[in-house]
């Protein structure tokens, strides 16, 4: 035989080890075919079930997500509600409290007022009649002055005339 013969030279054993070999898939197919294709559906519907529910949970976890962000949004627009109203609230209040300030502060200037013209006229009549009074005992001062020079000119007339 030549060399090239011996490349292609297939043995009797390999033969009979393929044959053998076909065999055992053949058989190995027949008995555990069934049983193998039952475990590759089993495990293909666990798979697309289990595929399903981690779906189902994606899609929830979106819904939450969405309505946790839908009511992130409404506490803040509640909360910028609130700070408008309690501005608002605190302005009016900032309003009234000025208004009974300058009302109390009207109601003080013109007590004020009453009063310091009450005294003014307190005080005018007083001097009216401080006055009126060192007027009295400048006039009676004077009279008396008056008087007793005239007394005493008079007693000397008399004292004159009499003497004469």
């Amino acid at each position: 035989m030549s060399e090239g013969s011996n490349l292609i030279n297939i043995d009797f054993t390999m033969a009979i080890q393929i044959i053998n070999f076909l065999i055992l898939v053949y058989i190995f197919w027949k008995v555990f075919a069934k049983k193998i294709e039952k475990v590759i559906e089993e495990r293909k519907h666990l798979a697309l079930s289990e595929m399903e529910i981690v779906e189902k949970e994606k899609e929830k976890l979106e819904e939450q997500k969405t309505a946790s962000e839908k009511l992130k949004k409404e506490s803040k627009r509640r909360a910028n509600e609130i700070l408008i109203k309690a501005e608002r609230q605190a302005d009016e209040r900032k309003e009234q409290i000025i208004s009974t300030a300058m009302t109390n502060r009207e109601r003080m200037m013109m007590k004020a007022e009453a009063d310091i013209e009450k005294m003014r006229q307190n005080a005018k009549f007083e001097l009216q009649k401080e006055v009126g009074e060192m007027a009295l005992e400048l006039a009676e001062k004077i009279i008396k002055e008056n008087i007793k020079d005239k007394e005493d000119e008079i007693i000397d007339n008399f004292i004159d005339e009499i003497g004469d």
